[in-house]
């Protein structure tokens, strides 16, 4: 969500007729500025809005009302009502729709970015998870389940990242509030090497210690690749490290010495992290969308993902990668091994998959939606291409 978000303002930015401002809300418990049942201190002292900044832009941050309570970081509250009244249009970008009942009471324009919906999003999650843990979670889903449907009837437009989010969206967004928006991807910082690598890593970007994401998966397929390909390239594994009982598995496949993990990775540095791989690899059960592959395809690389959603909107099959079912470690290894032993097959996806960015997920092309959208809610001001937010 923060790299839509943060797409959202350069675009807006770059129009040169709106004056974007970014506004993040508490999304953890112990979030310092909200009001916390368990922090006594925080009662007298009511929500708190602060200043920061975050990739170099001014960030204004607005606590929550008791923030253990995860639907309550979800509900209105006087601090941000107050602070978005000078706004003309509000953007709530989230990954599920409740976030969307934050911005209820508004008199302006009002736009939601939805990702997936918050049973999708946890299903993974709670196949996990058990007693009172798992009691809270579904309790805290079906609440939040609920308030998905408020927000998704309040709010005046609804993007839905990609084709897989908009078929789960539409049966509760009101008609001719829905549509498609995904994020565009900057194909001058994401582009491809000058020179194929000839000694390239496997990639795999994304928050490995997420059950969705299933490094489990990926994991397994490696180590069967190996089994095929002793001197396979190494696996790199960027975002954060996997949970312990998931890296006891790449132990036991005897892979743990060829996997190196980069934790956090600067926004600087990532572009160079997919220019120096061979293959990108996405082994999740469930994406809206997956930036991480639109990244990787911008920079030239062949993809191998599970059809686990959005992934079918941008990875054409046979052409851009390879598509396999969800936990098949043995159709992902084998998809992987082919593109290994078949540069020029690599090469020739990577290609294809650069020149579909550029001519659908460019800056300029995936934000002309967006921009129709908000013309159409301020009162028919018409966007011309010159490639936000307060008017």
């Amino acid at each position: 969500m923060p790299t839509v978000a943060l797409f959202l303002y350069r675009l807006l930015e770059s129009t040169g007729r709106y004056e974007p401002s970014l506004v993040s809300l508490a999304m953890a418990a112990r979030d310092p500025f909200s009001v916390r049942l368990l922090a006594p201190s925080s009662w007298r002292r009511g929500v708190q809005v602060a200043t920061g900044t975050w990739s170099g832009l001014s960030v204004t941050h607005v606590g929550a009302l008791l923030s253990e309570f995860e639907f309550q970081r979800f509900c209105p509250r006087r601090a941000l009502t107050e602070f978005l009244q000078s706004f003309d249009l509000i953007q709530v970008v989230a990954g599920t729709p409740a976030m969307g009942k934050t911005v209820a009471r508004m008199q302006v324009p009002t736009c939601l970015f939805v990702a997936t919906t918050i049973r999708r999003e946890r299903a993974s999650l709670l196949a996990e998870t058990s007693g009172v843990r798992d009691l809270w979670l579904r309790v805290m889903t079906g609440i939040n389940a609920l308030s998905e449907r408020r927000a998704l009837r309040l709010v005046d437009h609804v993007f839905a990242l990609s084709e897989y989010t908009r078929s789960q969206l539409s049966p509760m967004v009101p008609g001719g509030k829905l549509s498609l928006g995904w994020p565009g991807i900057d194909t001058d910082l994401y582009h491809p090497a000058a020179k194929s690598p000839d000694d390239g890593y496997i990639l795999s970007v994304g928050r490995h210690s997420d059950p969705r994401k299933n490094v489990q998966l990926l994991l397994q397929a490696y180590g069967r690749l190996r089994q095929r390909l002793p001197n396979a390239p190494r696996l790199l594994l960027v975002g954060d490290r996997p949970c312990p009982a998931d890296w006891a598995l790449a132990f036991q496949w005897g892979i743990a010495d060829h996997i190196d993990v980069r934790v956090k990775a600067t926004p600087e540095a990532l572009p160079s992290l997919y220019r120096q791989a061979s293959v990108f690899v996405l082994p999740s059960n469930e994406e809206g969308l997956g930036i991480v592959i639109l990244e990787a395809m911008a920079s030239g690389l062949p993809v191998v993902s599970t059809r686990c959603g959005g992934p079918e909107t941008c990875v054409v099959e046979g052409e851009t990668g390879y598509l396999t079912p969800v936990g098949d470690a043995e159709a992902l290894a084998h998809r992987m091994q082919m593109l290994l032993e078949d540069r020029a097959l690599g090469q020739r996806m990577g290609k294809a998959g650069r020149m579909l960015v550029e001519s659908r997920f460019s800056i300029e092309a995936a934000g002309r939606p967006f921009l129709e959208v908000y013309d159409r809610l301020l009162g028919g001001i018409r966007w011309v291409p010159s490639v936000g937010t307060r008017n």
